[in-house]
């Protein structure tokens, strides 16, 4: 009863994580790159989370990392952090949002493949079904939008944000038995600490040379939306969701981000709510379900 019940919960952070990564989209694009720069906002981010995860720790029972973990969770931090958060802003500058939502739908693909070989977990029919369900809406919806842009001016930007989705799906398979050995918010706290001595020299020229003094109250709301809720609550609900989940479950819920930016701009009115969107949406939340709807987590 009590495991069933951790589960519940793990899968409601998970729909939180993913719906906060929704709205994410639509608030970077509008303080970037106008009010802060990419790499700056990747170092800025990375500072803070840090130091929100520290504070955080202060509040829990102390807890030893051993010297290997350190280790370990020293080179995951390149994928989860570094990589993640630097190649996804690149990628996306360089690159069409089209190009981009494409690329990032193999995520749970991926994370489904590294978890089979990693972790060993048995590939299901109900799990495999349940990702072609989701991968189907999404390019729905993505293809209805308009076609993909394959010139070579996006070659990089696609290239990057390929990397960058690779990089998350074997992040989210690896820092799996760190979490099953440590407290999630141990687990992030040396995470981005480590990833914060890579990414403020990454971003250290786009930082120094921004007005910082110039930056109004809303964007600065925004970035506090970015780092707050994007970066800090969004990882810590993502390894909550991992502890108790197989990374195949928790990277389906990346299927759901798409609906709920469309969504946000319908709202916006940047954009409307169609039949197609909605049979798109009904085949996500359908591939999420069957994806995460078997009781043991090895299969």
């Amino acid at each position: 009863m009590q495991k069933s019940f951790y589960r519940t919960w793990a899968h409601i952070a998970l729909f939180a994580a993913n719906l906060i990564y929704g709205l994410n989209f639509t608030v970077v694009k509008a303080v970037m790159p106008e009010w802060i720069k990419p790499m700056a906002l990747v170092s800025f981010r990375s500072l803070l989370t840090a130091a929100l995860f520290w504070i955080t720790g202060f509040f829990l029972p102390r807890e030893k990392v051993e010297r290997k973990d350190l280790l370990y969770l020293f080179l995951f931090s390149f994928l989860g952090v570094v990589i993640n958060q630097t190649l996804f802003l690149a990628g996306l500058a360089l690159t069409t949002p089209i190009n981009s939502s494409i690329i990032m739908a193999i995520n749970p693909v991926a994370a489904f493949v590294f978890t089979a070989i990693i972790l060993k977990e048995r590939i299901s029919l109900v799990r495999g079904a349940g990702l072609a369900v989701g991968l189907g809406g999404i390019l729905i919806l993505i293809l209805h939008e308009g076609r993909p842009d394959l010139s070579s001016s996006t070659f990089v930007g696609n290239i990057f944000t390929l990397i960058n989705t690779l990089s998350w799906a074997l992040f989210t398979v690896l820092i799996k038995r760190m979490l099953e050995k440590y407290r999630p918010v141990t687990v992030m706290k040396w995470i981005f600490t480590f990833g914060m001595l890579t990414n403020i020299p990454i971003g250290y020229h786009q930082w120094s040379v921004m007005d910082w003094g110039s930056i109004p109250l809303l964007p600065w709301l925004a970035i506090g939306f970015v780092v707050i809720f994007a970066t800090y609550l969004g990882y810590l609900l993502i390894t909550f969701g991992l502890k108790r989940l197989s990374p195949t479950i928790v990277s389906s819920y990346t299927y759901t981000q798409p609906i709920v930016a469309a969504i946000v701009a319908s709202m916006l009115g940047q954009d409307s709510i169609s039949v197609l969107k909605i049979f798109s949406a009904v085949l996500i939340f359908a591939g999420v379900f069957l994806v995460g709807r078997q009781q043991n987590p090895t299969l």
